[in-house]
């Protein structure tokens, strides 16, 4: 069969292991992409008719059927799943033969809602990398396929056959390397910052993420996985040789998994990859021993979640965090004694909380010394623990649990209000964070001054412009990583859309 993948915003690393093993049973299996970044992080705050012109689903869906594909398989989230619909109900007004088949976390945790649209003529639901083979191979036999497990079907009449997940894959090993030429071989730039995943899981399970949500469909028994230290150098070492890697980014959502897994993967990384690289771990992880391991590694980067300094806020029925703000100021020192480059995640509106715990939180990430604070909105993502009980409570319909229900969340950073009596002060004094030094930053603490400046930040096109304190000291510096090859990858897909839009 004739397989297209047609995604935006970023490389897929779920589908470049389904690329991996269709193509080893003989199909085809070619991109349609669609960078989007402008569209999508600033649309919102566009004029309509620009956002109009930014829109980039009637391109994408003449790229499809230029193609002639057997079938199209849409990747995409709750900021994507809205274009990767439209995309489809495209194709489907002008080939009612192809088949269209969506993917990833929000078919998972709204299926209902998403087999509903026009656009959507199969859903997987859960991991893909059994079913999605097996569904292709019925369908190039013409094979019922109503029946496959993960697979929800849409019949013409709107019938909609859903079948339960089947057990996960538990040795990751059987899997294969990723087929990186899916994107490589169109952005070959986007191999100087490798991306990599050595597991799928957590510990943890916080309630605004969407592992709560996985682990109602799965349970959380088996669910963490990682794959063998060999697996995963094996890996890295021929992505070395055939790709310009310059930097490793592991994207798992934990990393490393264990402290003895890191045992055993820290002198095979150092000695066959040596890479630079970042990663995202929990404070509770990072053990003196870890912190060192990391630093032998050749680890420049770490993203770690703090998220409150409320321990109320921590509890079970809240957000459900587990470490305390001595585990995060102890984690951070750790890291920071090694030389690594320490960001720190944050959540602004966690339920209950007020600006006097925003005032607390800016104090502590004075106090630890952190490099970096990346401020969120609390993001109410369909089928989580915390939204589920925000569906209970009354009085939420114009709530962004409820945006995110109505699928209208079409944004690449997840957003919130930056208006009146709010966050607006503490948002710019993260922002100031990277081009302020510890004195720098105890100063505008110690006068207030984030607070006299907070009215700048609501003038037209501010929310957009706080990313450039961090740009600048990426760019005249070497800690902060991040901002240089955000853009080499901003480069890279800017000659693959000029190189798209001649040809």
């Amino acid at each position: 069969m004739h397989i297209v993948v047609c995604n935006r915003l970023t490389e897929y690393l779920g589908v470049e292991i389904l690329s991996a093993i269709l193509k080893e049973q003989g199909h085809t299996v070619e991109l349609v992409f669609e960078p989007d970044i402008l569209a999508a992080a600033f649309v919102r705050s566009l004029p309509g008719a620009l956002s109009t012109r930014l829109d980039s689903a009637h391109r994408a869906a003449r790229r499809v059927i230029a193609l002639d594909p057997d079938l199209v398989l849409f990747p995409s989230e709750i900021n994507s799943f809205l274009w990767c619909a439209e995309v489809g109900e495209l194709v489907k007004k002008q080939r009612h033969d192809i088949q269209l088949l969506h993917g990833g976390f929000h078919a998972t945790s709204s299926p209902e809602e998403c087999i509903a649209r026009p656009g959507v003529d199969m859903l997987c639901v859960g991991e893909g990398d059994l079913a999605i083979p097996e569904l292709v191979a019925a369908l190039a036999e013409g094979r019922d396929v109503t029946g496959i497990a993960n697979i929800w079907v849409k019949d013409t009449d709107g019938t909609v056959h859903r079948n339960a997940p089947r057990a996960l894959v538990q040795d990751l090993d059987t899997l294969p390397w990723p087929d990186k030429s899916l994107y490589y071989d169109e952005m070959p730039g986007l191999a100087r910052e490798y991306m990599c995943v050595t597991s799928r899981g957590c510990h943890w399970a916080c309630s605004f993420c969407f592992y709560t949500t996985l682990y109602s469909l799965y349970g959380r028994d088996g669910y963490l996985r990682a794959r063998s230290p060999q697996h995963v150098i094996g890996e890295l070492v021929a992505a070395k040789e055939r790709w310009d890697l310059k930097y490793v980014v592991f994207h798992d959502d934990i990393f490393p998994t264990s402290i003895r897994w890191l045992r055993e993967f820290a002198p095979l990384y150092r000695d066959q990859v040596g890479l630079p690289f970042s990663c995202i771990t929990h404070p509770q992880l990072i053990l003196e021993e870890s912190a060192s391991l990391l630093a032998s590694m050749n680890c420049r980067y770490v993203i770690m979640g703090s998220q409150t300094v409320n321990e109320d806020s921590r509890s079970a029925d809240v957000i459900n965090r587990t470490e305390t703000s001595e585990d995060i100021r102890v984690a951070v020192a750790r890291l920071k004694s090694h030389g690594i480059f320490v960001l720190l995640d944050h959540i602004f509106g966690i339920p209950g909380e007020d600006l006097e715990d925003q005032e607390k939180a800016l104090q502590f990430y004075i106090e630890t010394g952190a490099d970096v604070i990346k401020p969120f909105f609390m993001s109410y993502f369909p089928g989580t623990d915390l939204s589920r009980r925000a569906e209970q409570e009354p009085g939420n319909s114009d709530s962004e649990a409820s945006l995110a229900q109505e699928k209208q969340w079409d944004h690449f950073m997840f957003e919130g209000e930056l208006s009146g009596d709010d966050f607006r002060a503490y948002n710019l004094a993260y922002a100031l964070f990277p081009l302020l030094g510890e004195r720098g930053r105890m100063t505008m603490m110690r006068f207030g001054l984030h607070h006299h400046l907070a009215p700048l930040s609501g003038l037209p096109g501010m929310g957009n412009l706080i990313l450039i304190p961090r740009l600048i000291s990426g760019l005249v510096g070497d800690r902060d990583i991040r901002p240089k090859l955000y853009l080499n990858y901003l480069k890279t897909i800017g000659k693959y859309r000029l190189r798209k839009t001649i040809t």
